[in-house]
């Protein structure tokens, strides 16, 4: 058996690592021709790190990462309202971490690499088209910078990793409509020099209308200094955009510019954060229209599965996409590695399991995630309030652990699973 994934992303990497520690093998194809340490943070989840230290991956990310302890929520007035535990400070058995996305993908990378050998990362193949015939699967592949054919590969089973423009998605649902924009566009940035509070502590400031979001992470290792510590602040601000702007996709994850939001967050300056020097003091700036899609009637067809933001792009609230496509890694890996003389069948039961439960969280994500309930302090108490008891009822203060539960990642269910893979299906 022999997977062909396309798509080099965390999804995608991930799969591939998963793959080869059970012995399958497998080949990424991944469009860019570099794969630089670029981005922002990311928030790795307990359930993800998890399977991450099945993975081995445990040193390298306890020394990239940084442990969240916190969850800190302030009014658009800089009025401090509540802080949830986070990761091991809330129960889990498996820290979170604040990571830098290039750094954590880079090491992701680098593992293929150098566990699979070189050749199981081959850049610049960019999917334009998958063909199938007489239970093969073959992908045709053109060098992205001059559009020239470079490959056609032939697989026993192709992985469409591909992202929320997924080429691989397109093949199967080519009338799907653009991808869904909730009209807030956020911009991201990272910032030196700043260090908030405890250094673990994530802060949302504000509601889904105007919002302030940031937490540290750490600069990859080769772009420190000698003894540098390499802490950032990793931030994004959120607007709603004006009525007659008109989402394009050719506008995702392009440069930002400062004029365009921080007149807003001007008078954001409290004594924990300064945000107009935060947003001065960058290194860069990325806009991003929050966009996700509907959910899929169907993730696989035949020996072709989706996974990923190719699968189920969701809005970007309760910090699990990235988390999300490990998941879906793992549990494909398992059930390849349960049914190998079954391919179709072992994608299906990847299916049945990862698409209703990211029915649910997409669904969640849509209603605001855990950051609902700040849209309700400002509501009740738009001039401030004394005890935060006044404003909201006792079941409203539990937002951490209402979200965990709807999306059937509560603590004690984490907990309850030690792998999601047998670790006795191990080869390598």
């Amino acid at each position: 058996m022999h997977v062909a994934i396309i798509g080099g992303g965390i999804g995608g990497l991930t799969t591939a690592l998963t793959l080869h520690q059970l012995g399958i093998s497998c080949t990424v194809y991944e469009a860019a021709r570099e794969l630089r340490p670029s981005g922002t943070g990311i928030n790795l989840q307990p359930y993800c790190v998890r399977e991450l230290f099945r993975l081995g991956l445990e040193d390298r990310l306890r020394e990239a990462g940084i442990p969240a302890r916190g969850l800190a929520y302030y009014t658009r007035r800089g009025q401090y309202v509540l802080t949830e535990k986070l990761g091991s400070e809330a129960g889990f058995d498996w820290p979170q971490f604040h990571m830098h996305r290039g750094a954590f993908h880079l090491m992701l990378a680098d593992e293929v690499r150098r566990r699979l050998g070189r050749e199981a990362l081959r850049l610049g193949h960019r999917c334009v088209g998958i063909e199938r015939r007489d239970g093969r699967v073959t992908a045709r592949l053109h060098d992205r910078a001059t559009a020239r054919s470079v490959d056609a590969v032939d697989a026993d089973i192709l992985i469409g990793a591909d992202g929320v423009n997924s080429t691989v998605r397109a093949h199967f649902y080519p009338d799907e409509k653009p991808p869904h924009w909730n009209r807030v566009i956020m911009w991201r940035g990272v910032s030196e020099g700043v260090k908030m509070l405890d250094g673990h502590t994530m802060v949302v400031t504000g509601t889904w209308r105007q919002k302030f979001v940031a937490y540290q992470i750490r600069k990859p290792r080769a772009q420190r200094r000698p003894g540098e510590d390499g802490l950032m602040l990793n931030w994004l601000c959120e607007l709603v955009a004006p009525e007659d702007m008109e989402f394009r996709p050719e506008d995702w994850d392009r440069a930002g510019s400062a004029e365009d939001f921080a007149p807003a967050f001007e008078s954001w300056v409290f004594d924990w954060i300064d945000v107009p020097d935060v947003v001065s003091r960058t290194v860069g700036i990325w806009e991003y229209p929050q966009v996700d899609r509907d959910p899929l009637p169907r993730w696989t067809f035949g020996t072709v599965a989706l996974l990923g933001d190719a699968a189920h792009p969701l809005t970007p609230v309760g910090s699990n996409g990235a988390s999300l496509a490990v998941v879906d890694a793992r549990v494909l890996g398992r059930e390849l590695a349960a049914n190998p003389a079954d391919a179709q069948a072992a994608l299906k039961a990847y299916e049945a399991e990862r698409r209703p439960a990211m029915e649910t969280v997409l669904s969640g994500n849509r209603a605001g995630g855990p950051e609902h309930f700040m849209a309700l302090v400002e509501d009740r108490a738009p001039e401030g309030f004394g005890d935060i008891r006044d404003v909201l009822g006792e079941d409203e203060l539990n937002i951490a652990r209402n979200y965990r539960e709807m999306t059937g990642l509560s603590t004690d269910l984490v907990n309850s699973v030690r792998s999601l893979i047998p670790p006795e299906r191990f080869v390598n």
